[in-house]
């Protein structure tokens, strides 16, 4: 009766074990080279310009259209919640508030939620980088 429980909790033990090791990630980017934090990744959510934006008791709703032609991106249009505690880098690389987001502004967002397949997405922003251009 022990050995059963023994064995058991040996096989449990392995695969708690598999599932950790298995589920770790290493940085994407090659070895030797530089990654510069403050530029977006590769693939995000949605990449385009905000096309509306609504202001309300310190949170900012965020209507992004996507940009035609963006294989990268997961929607092509996307309502995107900005709480204050969002990461928000500008063009420059550093920290911006949400006040200095402006409609026309083009911008790459990862974003907590789901949505509805790869047309519309619905989400919290996670991170949201303003550029310059695409």
């Amino acid at each position: 009766m022990k050995a059963k429980h023994i064995q058991k909790a040996l096989v449990s033990l392995f695969l708690i074990s598999f599932f950790c090791l298995t589920g770790c990630q290493t940085g994407n980017a090659p070895a030797n080279t530089a990654v510069n934090r403050n530029l977006p990744p590769e693939r995000v959510d949605i990449r385009g310009s905000i096309f509306a934006s609504r202001y309300n008791e310190g949170q900012v709703v965020l209507e992004v259209e996507g940009t035609p032609g963006q294989l990268n991106t997961r929607y092509d249009r996307a309502y995107v919640l900005v709480l204050p505690t969002a990461q928000l880098i500008g063009p420059e690389g550093r920290a911006i508030s949400v006040s200095e987001l402006r409609q026309g502004q083009n911008v790459s967002i990862l974003l907590r939620g789901g949505g509805q397949g790869n047309r519309v997405g619905v989400g919290v922003a996670r991170k949201l980088w303003v550029q310059d251009a695409f």
